[in-house]
């Protein structure tokens, strides 16, 4: 395992990326949120969030990932993925063909990732699933990440039949 830096100042700087990225994403895609979607908006940032969270560690015990401390993991998951992305898919679902949202999530995802690397150290893998190359690694992970619409709008609609108060998108 890498020794991997992480300090409080390098999290407040991955926090700033993250504020600058969802500033870009508001001032870009406008999101809004109506009252009776908060529910389902709060759903999908904790599924996403609770979900990529375990899966993380489990794929790094699995061999498939570079390993991702706690604080990163937790970040990475709960505010870049719960939050932000969540922002971006209520910002674009209704008004962005879904190839472009792949683009778009795909693209916020690996600049999220170098700025991780860059600033932890983490993202360190050297194959993405027998593909060799750190950048095939990041590029791999950042094209699993360009799903988060379909998946998200796939999901939503199942659940929304059977848990009340969930709006699907």
């Amino acid at each position: 395992m890498n020794d991997y830096d992480i300090t409080p100042l390098r999290v407040l700087a991955v926090l700033a990326i993250y504020a600058v990225l969802l500033a870009l994403i508001w001032l870009l895609f406008r999101p809004r949120i109506e009252r009776y979607e908060l529910r389902t908006a709060l759903a999908i940032a904790l599924v996403w969030a609770v979900s990529v969270f375990i899966a993380n560690y489990l794929l790094y015990k699995a061999g498939a990932m570079s390993y991702l401390p706690w604080v990163n993991n937790f970040l990475h998951t709960f505010i870049w993925i719960g939050i932000c992305l969540t922002v971006l898919y209520l910002g674009v679902r209704e008004t962005a063909p879904m190839w472009q949202q792949f683009l778009m999530f795909f693209a916020f995802s690996m600049v999220v990732k170098y700025a991780e690397q860059w600033l932890f150290g983490t993202w360190d893998h050297d194959n993405f699933f027998g593909i060799d190359g750190n950048f095939a690694y990041v590029l791999g992970w950042s094209l699993a990440d360009g799903t988060y619409p379909v998946l998200t709008r796939f999901v939503l609609r199942r659940a929304a039949r059977g848990i009340p108060g969930l709006v699907p998108t």
